[in-house]
């Protein structure tokens, strides 16, 4: 029995699968210490919920495309400058060291595998409730060896920052500089500088090369 001064943890769901958004409501509420106190299917109703529904934890997935050219690292910038004490525990079908380490140099309290969910996310929670961040073990693999052999790594002495890489993601999506600047709301010199410097860092000569690595290695 939970102690009558105990409140549980109030948590906030959010991804655009509504089978997935199942799944996660049935593992969490096998803790009586938890309690889901809303869902969102996309950004903009993440966004709009955050605004009148207090929650201690949001549990979001990565990229949720209901929305033309959704990008999960703006998603979580945005999340973090507007709740920056809010802890956000991120889910990803992805297992790209390279984008992984830059969603936890966002100040993430967690991410985690959607191929291990199950097993991982009581665990999550509980550390999160010790105010104790958790990484997946798969994802955790996937930084050890990009950090030791690198065919992962997105570059070899150093590592892109968030918004290169989010240019990176956008122009290996199809979208011109132009059509950058305006979804990212900054100005084209800025994003070509990024462009500049990111293929700088990745050793890359031109577009092609630039198209071509952000394909083999999932960033489309």
């Amino acid at each position: 029995m939970r102690a009558a001064s105990e409140q549980p943890m109030r948590i906030i769901l959010a991804d655009d699968h509504p089978i997935f958004l199942i799944g996660l409501r049935a593992v969490l509420e096998r803790d009586e210490h938890v309690s889901i106190v809303g869902e969102a299917n996309s950004p903009q109703a993440l966004m709009t919920l955050l605004q009148y529904c207090a929650c201690d934890v949001l549990i979001t997935d990565f990229m949720m495309p209901a929305e033309p050219r959704a990008d999960g690292l703006r998603l979580i910038e945005q999340l973090r400058r507007r709740y920056p004490t809010l802890p956000v525990v991120v889910v990803t079908m992805l297992n790209h060291a390279g984008l992984s380490h830059s969603i936890l140099e966002l100040g993430v309290m967690g991410l985690l595998s959607k191929a291990s969910l199950a097993e991982e996310l009581p665990q999550a929670i509980r550390q999160v409730r010790q105010q104790q961040p958790y990484v997946a073990q798969a994802i955790r693999q996937a930084l050890s060896l990009a950090g030791q052999v690198g065919p992962d790594r997105l570059c070899s002495q150093e590592q892109l920052s968030p918004r290169e890489l989010e240019v990176i993601r956008l122009l290996a999506a199809g979208m011109t500089v132009g059509e950058i600047a305006t979804h990212l709301n900054r100005s084209k010199q800025t994003v070509s500088t990024q462009k500049v410097s990111a293929m700088r860092k990745l050793g890359l000569a031109n577009d092609a090369a630039l198209f071509i690595y952000g394909q083999e290695h999932g960033l489309a």
